[in-house]
């Protein structure tokens, strides 16, 4: 192991990265500071083709560490494969890959590493959990055994990896526009904030988020700092807390209506009306030509459960979900028979032994949220590549709804124009819009 302290061994080190892929560690100063107020004490890289390993220190109290400037001096014409490399975006602006999607392609789970900290690790993290900043004080030599272990077990996934374009696609749209919405972070009422989540993990008035891709079907989570920001209490008033950055500006949020019956449309070739999806099933679920407001509940209530719980035999009778039986069916035996399902957009595997309990129903649902993922990707950075002039913020993303943080002053034009982008002529949205995410007004019908 060589430690990169001055300018020669910077540039030796750039010359090694030219000819091999490599695998990075960027080890942050604070094992729970969000990135957009963190540092990296080191990066640990290793070098595939000769498999030599070096520390880059920034931080570290162990070392003479560079320049923080520096580390974008660090360039190679070969594969770069970073851990955590959403958090690493922040600092580094080359082109580089997820190290967790390499094992996340062909397991649907992350790296497993917890066994890779030491008892240093876990001595400094129980007895210091309270101060900042304490990975610059653990001992470097702990610093790069874990490291290494950590290494040793990418290496294992990478020998039988094979990128493909869904894994690119992963790695560029997934990544890069979840770290965008993070970046803008969440404008709150620091007071409100702290009372109703009981935490001030903030940087100033604003809450940073941080989404997990790792899951099963790709479908995001969403925690920091002990706040599940993918599910944020609508009954208590915790919703009060977030609100506008801007001087004239409001909160704007895009909600798809009845998304995955229409994903699902989509798949099994049959057309669903513009209008109410639950009004246009209800009416053949009651044989009626106008329901009453108690039959058009009944009638959401009754699609939730055939599209998530299975189709009856007597429900299977009306045309829509009788295709959704039958493509069940289909994808059900096509799954017991390979051993995997493949997503809907990008066909990317999801393996039997990643998914436990799995029936029909169960697994028709894993595939519509994946769809469900899929295609949001694909619709966020279009709509992240039209926010690009304007001061309005994507500030979160929550399955089948984004939220913006909207300033009046870009005008009504770029609504339309959000809207445009997420129906793509077949996806319907209802819009509200509120001082605040507890209190929103509907202004669906306003922006046409």
């Amino acid at each position: 192991m060589k430690i990169v302290e001055d300018n020669k061994r910077l540039q030796e080190l750039q010359q090694v990265l030219q000819s091999s892929d490599s695998f990075w560690i960027p080890v942050f100063s604070d094992l729970y500071k969000h990135y957009v107020n963190n540092q990296i004490s080191f990066v640990y890289i290793y070098i595939m083709d000769t498999k030599k390993e070096y520390i880059v220190p920034y931080r570290h109290k162990d070392c003479i560490c560079l320049e923080s400037e520096r580390l974008n001096d660090l360039t190679s014409k070969a594969d770069i494969y970073i851990l955590g490399k959403k958090r690493f975006v922040n600092f580094y602006h080359h082109k580089t890959y997820d190290a967790d999607l390499v094992e996340y392609f062909q397991t649907n789970q992350m790296l497993q590493l917890e066994d890779c900290d030491t008892n240093a690790h876990d001595w400094y993290n129980k007895w210091y959990y309270n101060e900042t900043n304490v990975h610059d004080y653990v001992p470097i030599v702990k610093h790069y055994e874990r490291c290494s272990g950590m290494k040793d077990k990418f290496m294992n996934s990478y020998k039988s990896f094979k990128r493909s374009d869904a894994f690119d696609y992963y790695n560029e749209l997934f990544i890069d526009n979840l770290y965008a919405i993070e970046r803008n972070g969440l404008k709150v009422n620091y007071d409100k904030f702290v009372e109703k989540f009981q935490t001030n993990n903030l940087i100033g008035q604003t809450a940073y988020t941080e989404y997990n891709i790792y899951t099963t079907t790709g479908r995001p989570s969403n925690k920091h700092g002990g706040v599940n920001y993918a599910a944020i209490n609508k009954e208590d008033g915790s919703r009060e807390s977030f609100i506008s950055r801007h001087e004239y500006g409001m909160l704007l949020e895009f909600d798809y209506d009845s998304y995955h019956l229409r994903l699902i449309g989509d798949i099994v070739n049959y057309d669903l009306p513009t209008e109410s999806v639950h009004t246009y099933l209800g009416k053949q679920y009651f044989g009626k030509d106008k329901l009453s407001k108690e039959e058009y509940e009944q009638s959401k209530q009754i699609s939730f459960r055939l599209l998530y719980g299975g189709v009856d035999k007597d429900f299977a009778k009306i045309p829509f979900f009788g295709k959704v039986k039958e493509f069940t069916y289909k994808l059900w035996k096509e799954y017991q028979s390979k051993g995997y399902m493949k997503t809907a957009i990008l066909s990317r595997k999801l393996y039997a032994t990643a998914m436990s309990d799995m029936n029909p129903s169960k697994l028709f649902n894993y595939y519509l949220q994946s769809m469900e993922t899929e295609y949001n990707m694909a619709m966020i950075n279009e709509v992240n590549a039209l926010l690009g002039p304007y001061d309005t913020k994507l500030i979160l993303y929550t399955y089948d709804s984004l939220l913006f943080d909207f300033n009046i002053k870009d005008g009504k034009q770029l609504i339309l124009d959000i809207k445009k982008t997420m129906t793509n002529d077949k996806f319907p949205v209802k819009i509200k819009a509120g001082k605040t995410m507890q209190v929103m007004s509907n202004m669906t019908d306003k922006v046409t």
